[in-house]
C-alpha cells in the first residue's frame, strides 16, 4: 500500500487489510487526500508492478471500492461498468442491479465505520449517485425514484447487500481481520428512512 504522509487513516488497521485483500487480487493501493476513487488499469508512472491501481481517499472509499470490486468478482476499469449505457434504466434487471449494488456499497462501508461517521459517509455515497440515472439536476427525483424502486422490487437489493457482507467478511479473515471482519449489520430500510428525514449532504449529483 502506499500511502500519502500524514493521511488521517493511516493507523486505521482496517485500512491495512482492506489493501491487503486488494493486493492479493493484483492491484496496488494508494491512499491520497484528493477526490480520485476508482480501480483503473496501470499507467506510467504508478507506483508498484501490480496490472491495476486501486486509488481511494482514505479507509471509507477504500471500503467501498473494494465491496465493488467483491461484486464484480475481479479488479477491472471501472468495475467493469458501462457508462455508455447511462443513463441507467431502473426498469431493466440488469441495469437495475447496478443501483443495488451501489447501495449495498454505501451500506457495507459504512457498517464497519465508527457508528458517527455512519450519516454523513452515507449522505455523501448516495447523493453522487443520481447522475448515473439520469437525475443530473434533480436530486429530490432521483431519491423518490429510489423509494418506488425500492418498494418494487426491494427483495433484489436484500439478496445483493447479504451477498455483500458474507463476501467482505469472508475476504477479511483470509487475511488474517478476526473479529475486525465482523461488521454492524447495518440494513438499508433502517438507513434510508434516515436518510431521507435529514439527506444531508444529499445536494449535488457528482459526474462518473
Amino acid at each position: 500500500m502506499h500511502i500519502e504522509p500524514g493521511h488521517p487513516d493511516a493507523a486505521h488497521p482496517l485500512l491495512a487489510l482492506a489493501a491487503r485483500v486488494l493486493e492479493d487480487l493484483g492491484g496496488e493501493v494508494v491512499i491520497h487526500t484528493r477526490d480520485d476513487n476508482l480501480v483503473r488499469s496501470r499507467r506510467d508512472g504508478d507506483p508498484g508492478d501490480a496490472p491495476y491501481i486501486v486509488e481511494a481517499a482514505g479507509l471509507p472509499n477504500l471500503l467501498h471500492e473494494l465491496v465493488h470490486v467483491l461484486q464484480f468478482g475481479r479488479l477491472a476499469d471501472d468495475h467493469g461498468l458501462d457508462y455508455g449505457q447511462i443513463p441507467y434504466d431502473l426498469g431493466d434487471p440488469a441495469q437495475r442491479r447496478h443501483l443495488w449494488e451501489e447501495l449495498a456499497c454505501c451500506v457495507v462501508s459504512c457498517a464497519y465505520l465508527d457508528p458517527a461517521s455512519e450519516a454523513a459517509w452515507f449522505a455523501e455515497q448516495v447523493g453522487i449517485q443520481g447522475v448515473f440515472y439520469g437525475f443530473d439536476d434533480d436530486p429530490p427525483g432521483f431519491l423518490a425514484a429510489v423509494d418506488r424502486t425500492v418498494t418494487d422490487h426491494g427483495s433484489e437489493l436484500e439478496a445483493v447487500l447479504t451477498t455483500a457482507y458474507s463476501e467482505l467478511e469472508r475476504r477479511l479473515l483470509t487475511v488474517g481481520a478476526g473479529p475486525l471482519a465482523r461488521p454492524r449489520r447495518l440494513q438499508f430500510p433502517t438507513m434510508w428512512a434516515r436518510f431521507r428525514a435529514d439527506p444531508v449532504g444529499c445536494t449535488r449529483l457528482a459526474s462518473p
